[in-house]
């Protein structure tokens, strides 16, 4: 009997944590409590299209910017003074193509013009990152057998991180796969258990964060480019209807994240509201394949976003052969 409660532990929760987002966006179980001393690797494949360059340092008044974006996150959880603790690094290879409308400028112009051009087309490396998030409340460090006995409470987690400056980049360009500058990330996540079944959880993750960027000094035109602090709320309940299989419902919000360029006038206001479903199934205890899908306001104008993934979570040793024994012995 123990021996499933702790293959059920692996099933619905183990490394969910592993699925990197992008656009600043998380995907749901994101924020789960893991067990200590574990590694995952996850591959993940993005379709998104807004208003926003991938590094969010170009917002089109009107227009589009579609996404397709191959991320490989790399996790890792552990132990600080008792609590627990997850570093994750995330190198991203992707390509963009971007539309803009011009029909106010097309007005009296032949039919036949169409109302929007093509001004991007790039494929290469995006701007990689890095975050680390450490347990501020009822988030243990434990190894995986207590951790599969411990009742999930209220938890509350520090979050730091970067976004290093590793995307293509050409000062010719104005709209480019990285955006020349470093991103600086503060992040408060919470996660609040709905109900004590461990067989059928429900959770409710709230996550909100503040960016913050450097300058970029060699941007399209001018001098310096400057861009105001980017504030993000992300939000998901999520419920096991098996211990193989949950969902979600996924609302997102975006406020800030002005551009400038020396003296000229001010870019777009990023302001974006999204909201979509997920669902998740647990191949075997240590692979999770995940889909989302959902839509995006922003202007006057609705975009999308499409995700897949894959997720392999890899135990300490200690813990692997714990769950040798355990089989042998059930």
């Amino acid at each position: 009997m123990r021996f499933k409660t702790l293959k059920l532990v692996v099933f619905t929760i183990v490394f969910s944590s592993i699925n990197k987002g992008f656009s600043q966006a998380e995907t749901p179980t994101t924020f789960f409590m893991p067990p200590k001393d574990l590694m995952a690797v996850n591959i993940q494949y993005l379709n998104l299209e807004s208003n926003l360059s991938p590094s969010q340092d170009v917002v089109l008044a009107s227009g589009t910017i579609n996404v397709n974006a191959f991320i490989v996150p790399f996790l890792y959880s552990f132990n600080i003074d008792g609590r627990i603790a997850q570093v994750l690094v995330t190198p991203t290879y992707g390509s963009m193509t971007g539309t803009a409308d011009i029909s106010r400028l097309s007005e009296g112009l032949p039919e036949d013009i169409p109302n929007e051009f093509e001004f991007i087309n790039k494929s290469g490396l995006m701007d990689s990152s890095v975050w680390l998030r450490v347990g501020l409340l009822n988030a243990p460090a434990l190894g995986l057998a207590d951790f599969s006995q411990y009742n999930a409470k209220f938890q509350m987690y520090a979050l730091v991180g970067f976004t290093a400056p590793t995307g293509e980049y050409n000062q010719g360009r104005r709209v480019n796969l990285g955006a020349n500058r470093w991103a600086f990330r503060l992040g408060l996540p919470m996660v609040l258990a709905l109900n004590e079944n461990k067989k059928a959880s429900a959770h409710w993750e709230i996550n909100p964060n503040l960016y913050l960027y450097t300058n970029n000094n060699n941007p399209f035109a001018g001098e310096t480019k400057r861009q105001t602090p980017l504030f993000v709320l992300n939000q998901h309940v999520s419920k096991y209807f098996i211990p193989k299989l949950w969902g979600s419902v996924d609302l997102g919000y975006q406020y800030g994240g002005v551009s400038q360029i020396d003296d000229l006038p001010k870019g777009e206001r990023i302001n974006q509201l999204a909201g979509g479903i997920s669902l998740g199934y647990s191949v075997t205890s240590a692979i999770k394949i995940q889909s989302s899908y959902g839509r995006i306001w922003f202007n006057e104008s609705n975009g999308h976003m499409f995700r897949f993934l894959a997720t392999m979570t890899i135990p300490s040793k200690s813990d692997r052969e714990m769950l040798a024994k355990m089989k042998q012995n059930k």
